[in-house]
């Protein structure tokens, strides 16, 4: 059981933690790196018990990041630093990666257990951040869709009324955490809520709970006015929404996403958005691919990209910064444990249970 916090601090002033970059102000040898920033507080008891050290620069300093992997046993990364094998060889007495922002994107799982490393998220901390998106960003787009600026001498567009979330149809595709509590707002707001999830059987006493009618996936994209998308990603589920399925789609249908854009096929989705079926999406995501000049989706007018704003909020980032601070302690302490038991060798971290 994590024990949470009350944190007296502002958010937004410099963490007074940071002074903990000078040698010995921890009670332990063992070095925490912050490649992202915690809240004060929760800075402050990891410094009173290690040695820890601030340094955003170094996740967009790759060079510098691997020389200064060598002596670290935890490291907090954010979610745009790729952990993966090459990295993980630099860093030997590694015992913990940490992420205040859940998401599998830019983390090798695999080579984290082969190492040894165990990963912590603070996934519990962001979902009502995460919902609140969600449910902002679909009461946006049924009035407004997403508004650009008009260039000068630009004739003004006719505009298309809005609509209100009352009595609309929404759809939510996935049923994480952060569905669950979008769905009790969008019902007390008077939506009618369906969803779909193939993780999730139609006969489960989760949709009844939660207020949702289940339906299949097509069925769900025929009658929705907005859809949100929250879906849990996994490799068989890469490339789910395809031309087939958005061929579905009810015209002038409104999205928004939390979810990794692998889910898509995007020229499919492209062409969804470019012949009107789908009238006006917000993605929130930092993969690189949705950048590229090439990229099926480049200067789309409909389609707005969010870097990974769903998940970061003050309150968010307080509830996440204590959970961290817990389970790294834990982690630590354990992994402390075992390297003082440990016979010979001590360049790789023990496993951690």
């Amino acid at each position: 059981m994590v024990k949470w916090r009350r944190c007296k601090s502002t958010l937004g002033t410099t963490p007074p933690a940071h002074c903990a970059r000078q040698a010995g102000k921890g009670r332990s040898s063992l070095e925490i790196l912050l490649l992202e920033d915690l809240a004060p507080d929760a800075s402050q008891w990891l410094a009173a018990r290690y040695r820890v050290d601030y340094r955003p620069e170094l996740a967009h300093d790759r060079a510098a990041l691997q020389a200064a992997l060598y002596k670290v046993n935890a490291i907090v990364a954010p979610p745009s630093l790729k952990i993966n094998s090459q990295l993980l060889d630099y860093a030997p007495r590694l015992y913990v990666v940490a992420r205040i922002h859940d998401g599998t994107e830019n983390i090798d799982f695999e080579a984290c257990q082969k190492r040894h490393v165990r990963v912590i998220q603070a996934s519990s901390a962001t979902v009502r951040a995460s919902a609140e998106y969600l449910l902002s960003t679909l009461l946006q787009l049924a009035r407004q869709g997403v508004r650009r600026r008009r260039e000068p001498n630009e004739p003004p567009q006719p505009r298309r009324p809005g609509r209100e979330i009352n009595d609309s149809v929404v759809g939510l595709l996935g049923m994480s955490p952060p569905a669950h509590m979008l769905a009790t707002m969008l019902v007390a707001l008077g939506a009618r809520v369906v969803g779909y999830d193939p993780a999730v059987h139609r006969s489960a006493d989760l949709w009844r709970r939660l207020g949702v009618q289940p339906m299949g996936l097509n069925e769900m994209l025929e009658v929705a006015d907005g859809v949100s998308l929250q879906m849990n990603y996994a490799s068989r589920y890469r490339g789910l929404l395809n031309d087939r399925v958005l061929a579905s789609c009810k015209r002038g249908q409104s999205w928004t996403s939390i979810s990794r854009p692998a889910l898509f096929d995007l020229p499919a989705l492209a062409e969804a958005l470019k012949d009107g079926r789908i009238y006006a999406f917000m993605m929130d995501s930092e993969d690189e691919r949705l950048h590229e000049p090439d990229s099926p989706l480049a200067g789309l007018p409909n389609l707005r990209i969010t870097p990974r704003l769903a998940p970061f909020t003050q309150e968010s980032m307080l509830r996440g910064s204590w959970f961290l601070a817990d389970r790294i302690h834990e982690a630590l302490a354990v992994g402390e444990m075992l390297a003082t038991h440990k016979p010979d060798d001590d360049s790789a971290p023990m496993p951690l249970t």
